[in-house]
């Protein structure tokens, strides 16, 4: 999702093993693979040189991993660019905006906020790259204004905060699974099985766009203590007296941008003198329908997986609640319609980069973290190239 160069998956337990076969019998247009994110499940000589190792299993990737079996710029890129002596790395500042110069027509440097002081501070270079994550992206640009752009840096087209998609997570359903009493699994596995986009792909056949993308995972239930509170001994053991299989299976559904959706700057200021940014984002019908459909395909692929008790929920939640901020920055040919051309330049101010997820122009039912990475490599690449002509 999309294909490519993995590390070793890790295992389905025997629940999800039967859900797999059965779905594929069932379905000709249905695959269900191991889910694969960031995590070393067989350390490779280069994860080995970067101090890392493999994943632990503990399922608290959130939290950040101090073993480094978790892909994040603190495990692994930071201290890879630390090694090559170019790499200065200052904390506690926060961004408050692009400088821009009017005489060279291009951005000078950042204006920062410390911290602890609150003073401002200017840090000056001759090639800017903006990945503060897609809505802070946006912030920042936006209070980027100067003579020559008072809507905000590379704002011309008056686009800059809008087309702002996230991925729809609204629906949800589950189970329980019979028998398999004498299996268990180990470990706490942080990733789970995938069922790929199945709606619209190789043509428009449903009554909205685009599609969705189905996880689930099998577990089994520990069980709690019976009467009042308990520790020692019989807690431990009544903790190992497990409940039945149950199935939990969620949507991660692409919303189609729309320019209605957006953020802005608010008159109101933080305490570091920064505008609070206001989001102003809502579902689609699309979305709706997307779900829908997402709640009767799930039932029913879990009805014929031989899943029990099926429930479902819409929970209506508001978009922000969930993950994959993306757009405000788009990318485009046309610098009427768009922020960012092919390389992730500002159209209108060349030095300048955008390559997290404001950068994007849709977003897709996958996870979009290794799409920034292949964003950011090219973009990188083309700004040294540029360098080098004399362009930058």
């Amino acid at each position: 999702m999309p294909d490519g160069h993995f590390l070793p998956a890790f295992e389905m337990n025997a629940v999800e093993k039967m859900i797999k076969q059965k779905i594929e019998t069932a379905y000709t247009d249905r695959s269900v693979i191991q889910g694969r994110c960031a995590h070393i499940t067989s350390p490779q000589p280069i994860h080995i040189a970067q101090g890392r190792t493999q994943c632990q299993a503990r399922s608290l990737c959130q939290r950040g991993c101090p073993f480094g079996g978790y892909f994040s710029s603190n495990a692994s890129t930071l201290p890879w660019a630390e090694k090559t002596g170019n790499l200065t790395l200052k904390a506690n500042k926060i961004v408050h905006s692009i400088l821009y110069d009017e005489q060279s027509q291009k951005a000078k440097g950042v204006l920062v906020i410390d911290r602890e002081t609150k003073q401002s501070e200017e840090y000056y270079a001759r090639i800017i790259f903006v990945n503060a994550s897609a809505l802070n992206t946006n912030l920042i640009l936006l209070n980027s204004k100067s003579k020559r752009f008072p809507n905000g840096l590379g704002n011309d087209s008056g686009l800059l905060g809008k087309f702002v998609a996230f991925h729809n997570y609204m629906g949800s359903l589950g189970g329980s699974v019979e028998g398999f009493e004498d299996k268990y699994y180990y470990g706490r596995r942080p990733t789970q099985p995938i069922i790929p986009n199945f709606r619209n792909v190789k043509k428009q056949e449903m009554d909205f766009l685009r599609g969705y993308a189905s996880f689930f995972s099998a577990y089994r239930a520990a069980g709690v203590p019976t009467e009042g509170r308990q520790v020692g001994g019989n807690y431990k053991d009544n903790m190992l007296k497990l409940g039945g299989w149950h199935v939990g299976m969620m949507m991660q559904g692409e919303t189609i941008p729309n320019e209605s959706n957006h953020v802005r700057l608010s008159d109101e200021l933080d305490q570091y003198g920064l505008p609070k940014l206001i989001t102003s984002i809502g579902y689609s019908e699309n979305d709706y329908k997307s779900m829908e459909d997402f709640l009767a395909q799930g039932a029913e692929m879990l009805e014929r997986a031989g899943v029990k008790n099926i429930y479902i929920n819409r929970s209506n939640q508001n978009p922000g609640l969930d993950i994959h901020e993306m757009g405000g920055v788009r990318m485009g040919r046309d610098p009427k319609t768009s922020l960012l051309n092919a390389y992730n330049q500002l159209h209108h101010c060349k030095n300048v980069f955008v390559t997290d997820g404001a950068c994007m122009t849709s977003t897709g039912t996958q996870n979009p973290s290794l799409t920034y990475m292949a964003l950011t490599a090219r973009a990188a690449n083309h700004a040294i190239s540029e360098m080098k002509k004399g362009n930058l």
